[in-house]
């Protein structure tokens, strides 16, 4: 996918003093900056090299940091005075919101490619050479544009704060605002009169009253952002929630760094066991087949073998039964003879002996041929009892191989106990219930993509028919032609696009336990189609010029320079409203 923007809203309750130095690093010297942990008691990764290029924004100017005296959460409680906001007790059920606290960032290498350009900047291990690192212009431009999009939204004396870090790891704003909007006035009304409305520090007012309003709210914040801001510095919109994994979404829901950390490290081990249990099942089914293939090639050549032995057993049989039939007919001819010449005489006995020379010499032939004979049939016999002892073997390789795969899959199983564990142990941690909403909703996943993307769906089943055919050995026309039109009609780069369909068809293989190097062949084909380089594009490339194709051989990277301005059209989801 290309580079996208994230941005971050938190109601907030409160805010503090020790929040208010974080964001503007009030009251940080060097020994603050080297601490290994951050008031929240997580990991931090700040350069004290590079804080002379942090700034921030005060009344559509921009000034380095600290330039306002007074700390911001005293600033925050100044606003809420001007606004008449009145605390509620401590003890409070419903103490109401009374800031949202922004971080606007997004794609880390273009992000830092904004705020330094190409400047060599060490990241790892900050030295003092990150103290000669410049602030570039075009991070300045973002940030001025990001601070007027929120002055128009939310009204500037409402922003509290505006802080850039160029510090950390990721370049990165953080903005405090103020909710304010329109609420009815409480109290008595007299007959006929319509109650009244004022501006007061409202979430509900700016946000929305119900979850469907809330979650609309932040759907249309992103598009506004990107509509407005995002697009011109090449970062595309977030993916829409509905459109992410259970993990995703677990993961872009909002909660401290140190649960967060722990978080992603539990899911980390989560996919690592999810491929273990994957190789063990691949790796069992590439044993058996390698065992199988072995036993089947033993076994013809030894049927191959037994061919030959019978046809030289019958070829023997043959040539013995013919030098028998010639010894009889000579022995005929001998006893014709002695009846024909009653005299013993010289023509006789010369007659007798060439036919007694024969009959020696077809005697000695037949006496060859059934040696010969015994010694082929001996041999069939040998030969045919080593293939009912091979056969009986590869009976037990068979059993065998069931056993390998069976107990590869038994340990896929298990796996996948273990991953369910971790699952219930991820929703015992996450106490605000974010992972089982991210479940009930995870199976409307593919139903609001398909919606927006309807070429998707023929495109992922053909994907899927290739991958599980075991004599298919490439995309007939017409399944890449389904692969193609979903390409053309993603309105994303060709290769995301293909790596979107390769992830949609995950699901199928997954469940169906498709061999990896069938996916893996498969997954090559569909890259080679959206690179323009399989054997059938010239196919696609006549489909796409003839009128039926969907962009499918335009220039990509001219198609992604115009994605890049054009703003609204391009990022606008298909079938969303």
């Amino acid at each position: 996918m290309g580079a996208k923007a994230s941005l971050h809203m938190e109601p907030m309750k409160s805010f503090d003093g020790a929040q208010s130095n974080e964001n503007e690093r009030r009251g940080w010297g060097r020994d603050r900056y080297s601490r290994p942990e951050d008031y929240k008691g997580a990991t931090n990764h700040y350069d004290w090299f590079r804080r002379h290029l942090n700034f921030e924004i005060v009344k559509s100017k921009i000034v380095p940091q600290l330039s306002q005296s007074i700390p911001l959460h005293e600033r925050l409680q100044n606003r809420l005075k001007e606004l008449g906001f009145k605390h509620y007790k401590v003890t409070s059920k419903i103490i109401p919101n009374i800031c949202m606290d922004f971080m606007i960032g997004g794609n880390r290498e273009r992000l830092r490619e904004m705020a330094f350009g190409t400047q060599t900047v060490n990241f790892d291990k900050p030295d003092e050479k990150n103290s000669q690192i410049t602030r570039c212009g075009e991070i300045e431009r973002w940030a001025m544009d990001t601070y007027r999009w929120a002055a128009k939204k939310y009204g500037e004396e409402n922003i509290i704060g505006f802080n850039v870090h160029l510090d950390e790891t990721t370049p990165h704003i953080h903005m405090q605002v103020i909710p304010v909007g329109q609420v009815t006035k409480r109290g008595r009304v007299k007959s006929g009169e319509q109650r009244g409305t004022k501006k007061t520090v409202s979430f509900a007012a700016v946000v929305g009253k119900t979850k469907e309003e809330y979650s609309k709210y932040k759907d249309n914040l992103h598009t506004d952002y990107h509509l407005l801001v995002g697009y011109k510095y090449g970062l595309e919109r977030g993916t829409f929630f509905d459109d992410l994994s259970d993990e995703e979404k677990a993961l872009r829901q909002h909660r401290d760094k140190k649960t967060y950390i722990l978080f992603c490290y539990m899911m980390k081990k989560i996919e690592e066991a999810k491929k273990e249990a994957t190789a063990i099942v691949d790796e069992a089914h590439k044993d058996a087949a390698a065992i199988r293939q072995g036993a089947e090639d033993e076994l013809m050549s030894l049927q191959s073998e037994v061919k030959k032995a019978e046809t030289r057993l019958k070829g023997l049989t043959t040539m013995l039964s013919n030098l028998e039939s010639q010894k009889d007919n000579l022995e005929a001819q001998i006893a014709a003879l002695e009846d024909e010449y009653t005299e013993h005489n010289e023509q006789y006995e010369q007659k007798r002996a060439e036919f007694l020379a024969k009959l020696a010499e077809y005697e000695e032939k037949i006496t060859d041929k059934q040696q010969k004979l015994r010694i082929a049939e001996q041999k069939l016999r040998d030969i045919e009892g080593q293939q009912q002892r091979l056969t009986s073997q590869n009976q037990g390789i068979e059993k065998k191989i069931k056993g390998m795969v069976d107990d590869a899959i038994k340990r896929h199983e298990q796996t996948n106990k273990a991953i369910s564990q971790k699952r219930v142990e991820l929703m015992k941690m996450d106490k605000s219930g974010e992972l089982a909403r991210a479940q009930k909703h995870i199976e409307q996943r593919d139903t609001v993509i398909y919606r927006r993307w309807p070429e998707a769906q023929a495109a992922v089943k053909a994907i899927y028919e290739r991958a599980s055919s075991m004599s298919a050995r490439e995309f007939t026309q017409q399944q890449a032609l389904d692969v193609e039109k979903a390409i053309g009609t993603s309105g994303i780069s060709r290769s995301d696009a293909a790596n979107e369909l390769l992830s949609l068809a995950m699901k199928d293989f997954d469940n169906n336990r498709t061999w990896q190097a069938w996916v893996d062949n498969t997954a090559n084909e569909v890259l080679l189609i959206a690179q323009g380089i399989h054997i059938l594009t010239p196919f696609l490339h006549e489909y796409s010029q003839g009128g039926g194709g969907g962009g499918g051989c335009t220039d990509l990277q001219k198609k992604e320079e115009d994605d890049r301005n054009v703003g609204y059209q391009a990022m606008k989801p298909k079938g969303r409203k």
